[in-house]
């Protein structure tokens, strides 16, 4: 998800990765099989937003980029972790798709919906 993703705004930009790997301060062996989906994604978040910056997200879009990030990890979303109305949903939630896969598209929604926060309607 967000190595195929980061890779095809880097491509969009037209940089090449090792133009992309110099500015955003990246390996270039490790950013290819992050691109490639055989590495797991940064979560740090001064980390992503300097490369979120390289591949010319606006800053009021870092959010779900760094999100994209953090599930492609494996680990749930900061932002999620610090708004105690998600985090207590958080179980109920969980226990809901445990038997179900969510698909790619399930969790951008679920990222867009938790972006919006609890008082959006």
């Amino acid at each position: 998800m967000f190595g195929k993703y980061s890779k095809e705004l880097r491509i969009a930009q037209g940089i090449s990765l090792r133009e992309f790997c110099k500015a955003a301060q990246e390996d270039p062996s490790n950013w290819s099989k992050i691109e490639r989906e055989l590495m797991a994604p940064p979560t740090d978040h001064a980390r992503l937003e300097r490369i979120a910056s390289v591949l010319g997200i606006p800053p009021d879009q870092n959010k779900d980029f760094v999100a994209k990030a953090e599930i492609s990890a494996g680990t749930i979303p900061q932002f999620v972790m610090t708004n105690e109305v998600l985090l207590s949903q958080l179980p109920a939630f969980l226990r809901t798709v445990d038997n179900v896969k969510p698909s790619e598209e399930d969790f951008r929604k679920i990222i867009e919906i938790l972006s919006r926060g609890p008082d959006a309607e």
